[in-house]
């Protein structure tokens, strides 16, 4: 995940775009938005579960603030492979990247109460015959368990995957 990729400083994410960070697009953070992010945090703080849950809702938002703020057409799920270099489209690398950096602005925020943020995982190397993918990481905690926060199989504004890391390294 590191070419191209920026990290969040001062409530401003740099968006990768275009496969593989190609492109980059400065974002700050509106504190309307962060508002939005935060009501819903709050409403999750009762458990590590429904901060996974409130943190669903915060990267459907966010999703589809990014497709809103790339302009043309939204995001395809899954990486079509034609859709490469085009604005707006994402791999694996930029939702790994954009969420990750979303994530993290949200813990600096200190709008996370169960869960760090983690460096992110892959999984699949096409000689184990599964085609490789990576995601942006939380871990809760109390017990230092790994989840998945994993919007690429997803159009934007849809619930991203939110799973175990152990659940999601098995799928392919």
């Amino acid at each position: 995940m590191e070419q191209g990729y920026v990290s969040p400083s001062n409530g401003h994410i740099i968006a990768c775009h275009g496969y593989g960070c190609a492109r980059r697009t400065a974002l700050a953070m509106d504190a309307s938005w962060l508002s939005r992010a935060s009501v819903l945090l709050k409403a999750g703080r009762s458990s590590p579960d429904a901060e996974r849950h409130a943190l669903s809702e915060v990267v459907k938002l966010y999703t589809a603030y990014l497709a809103a703020q790339f302009g043309g057409a939204p995001d395809a799920p899954r990486s079509p492979p034609g859709l490469s270099g085009q604005n707006g489209q994402m791999d694996c690398v930029d939702e790994t990247a954009n969420t990750t950096s979303l994530l993290l602005v949200l813990q600096d925020q200190g709008f996370l109460v169960h869960h760090e943020v983690e460096r992110p995982q892959s999984r699949g190397l096409f000689i184990d015959g599964r085609y490789p993918h990576m995601t942006a990481i939380i871990a809760e905690k109390r017990t230092g368990s790994e989840w998945v926060v994993d919007p690429w199989a997803k159009a934007p504004g849809q619930e991203p995957d939110i799973l175990p890391l152990s659940q999601w390294r098995q799928d392919s």
